[in-house]
């Protein structure tokens, strides 16, 4: 009996099988065709209107005011940050009309300061009503998890061209943008502020901004580049995300003239900078050597989204040039708003004699590192500026004008001066998923920050007053 059992059992299994093999050959050649989009080359009929630096500067108005946004990364409690210091711009007149939101040129942002910023740069006002029901009290990073470890999501995973950073691009597609791309942006309301996102470009370490200016770099055209894609670039956390890729499409840079810069104004210190900047520069121009760049999470490079606008102060020369700039197109108050998601937490593993675990260490260091970035940036930011400040005051002579008024503020968690109250915002977690009741706390905290920071408030005092008499 045991031959024609065994006989009838391989046949059961022969069948199995034959009906098996179709399907997971099916599975492989699905796997096979997942294929990220890869960005454009720059056409002969490129459009004219391009998303460019020079659309951050934006007339002053009557208060003659020029503010500038800086959304740090940190999730959707970094999300819920940004928002909130938008819905109080919103909500803060100018003696002149309008509102200091009406007056924002740049908001420049990193992974979940992101989401607010692009949400608001293409839809207005509309992200009032939107952005916190679509977005802030949506469980995110569940349906991120779904889409990740669903059958089909396994499937296309299975590619080497296709990551879960893509499969992140298209869900914030669906949710959020819409298909929108950069060109959305150019062609868009000239009111709106020019949104700025920065993403890390893994093999120098340095930032790249998803701006013209970056994409003429590496021959491409960023009017056709996706929202969506740009944001999962910024936001691609190193191991739970995987990095985004360009292809390089620049010329070779034979015969080309390295571009000309403004030379320095006494600021020694941007030396290293513009070396720097025309490093990662040289990078792009050698295709050959470079045909595709990967770029993950920009907090890896400057969690703040500062670093740009240092590099193109640095580029100009210094802020003399750039003050110089400022003040022939009527700006007489520069407000930089830096919005600072970062964790700092009481550090418990100091208090006990137990080994850390592995994922304390690896929680440890990164909020460790961010922190200090985070700092040596605003540091550089503030002296480069206290030393413009010195040398202007040291070489004006009368009649000289008046240079813009520079206004420094920050909010962080680190202004809520209560120690339990500043612990329990610092305990808000950096996932995507914080839920409707820790979203409203954080974006009703972040409005009562910006509008009790010293700087904010003097600010409001100097728009108030009535202009001194020449």
């Amino acid at each position: 009996m045991a031959g024609p059992v065994a006989t009838l059992i391989s046949q059961g299994v022969s069948k199995r099988l034959h009906w098996l093999l179709p399907v997971c050959v099916a599975v492989l050649a699905l796997a096979g065709c997942a294929t990220a989009p890869l960005n454009a080359p720059l056409g002969p009929a490129r459009d004219p209107v391009t998303y460019s630096l020079d659309r951050g500067l934006r007339d002053p108005g009557p208060d003659r005011l020029l503010v500038m946004l800086y959304f740090s990364g940190g999730g959707s409690r970094a999300a819920a940050l940004g928002y909130g210091v938008l819905q109080e711009l919103a909500q803060t007149p100018l003696p002149g009309g309008g509102r200091m939101l009406d007056q924002v040129g740049t908001i420049s942002a990193v992974s979940g300061g992101c989401f607010p910023a692009a949400y608001y740069c293409l839809y207005g006002d509309r992200t009032f009503t939107e952005f916190a029901p679509t977005f802030l009290y949506r469980n995110v990073q569940g349906e991120l998890y779904g889409r990740c470890f669903g059958p089909a999501g396994l499937v296309r995973l299975c590619s080497s061209r296709f990551g879960r950073s893509d499969l992140a691009a298209e869900y914030y597609d669906e949710l959020l943008f819409h298909g929108a791309t950069f060109g959305d942006l150019a062609h868009g309301p000239a009111t709106r502020p020019l949104l700025v996102i920065n993403a890390t470009h893994i093999s120098n370490g340095e930032p790249f901004q998803f701006l013209q200016e970056q994409f003429d770099l590496i021959g491409s055209d960023l009017n056709r580049y996706p929202i969506s894609r740009a944001v999962a670039a910024s936001s691609a956390f190193p191991i739970l995300l995987t990095p985004v890729a360009l292809q390089n499409h620049a010329r070779p840079a034979s015969g080309r003239a390295a571009p000309k810069l403004p030379p320095e104004r006494g600021l020694a210190m941007f030396t290293n900078v513009r070396e720097d900047t025309a490093r990662a520069a040289a990078i792009y121009g050698d295709s050959a050597a470079h045909p595709y760049l990967h770029l993950a999470d920009g907090g890896l490079s400057d969690n703040l989204g500062m670093r740009g606008m240092y590099n193109f102060v640095a580029q100009q020369g210094g802020w003399g040039n750039v003050m110089d700039e400022l003040r022939r197109a009527g700006v007489d108050k520069l407000v930089l708003i830096v919005v600072n998601a970062a964790i700092v937490t009481g550090q418990e593993w100091d208090c006990v004699p137990d080994t850390p675990t592995g994922r304390t260490v690896i929680r440890a260091m990164s909020n460790a590192l961010i922190n200090q970035s985070n700092r040596g940036m605003l540091n550089s930011v503030r002296t480069s500026l206290r030393v413009w400040e010195q040398q202007r005051k040291a070489l004006r002579q009368p009649g000289d004008p008046e240079d813009p008024k520079v206004y420094f503020v920050n909010v962080s968690f680190n202004g809520i001066a209560d120690a339990a109250e500043r612990e329990r915002f610092h305990r808000v977690p950096t996932r995507f998923n914080l839920g409707r009741e820790q979203a409203d706390f954080v974006v009703a905290k972040a409005g009562e920050l910006l509008r009790r920071s010293p700087d904010f408030l003097q600010l409001i005092q100097d728009l108030q007053s009535p202009p001194a008499a020449p």
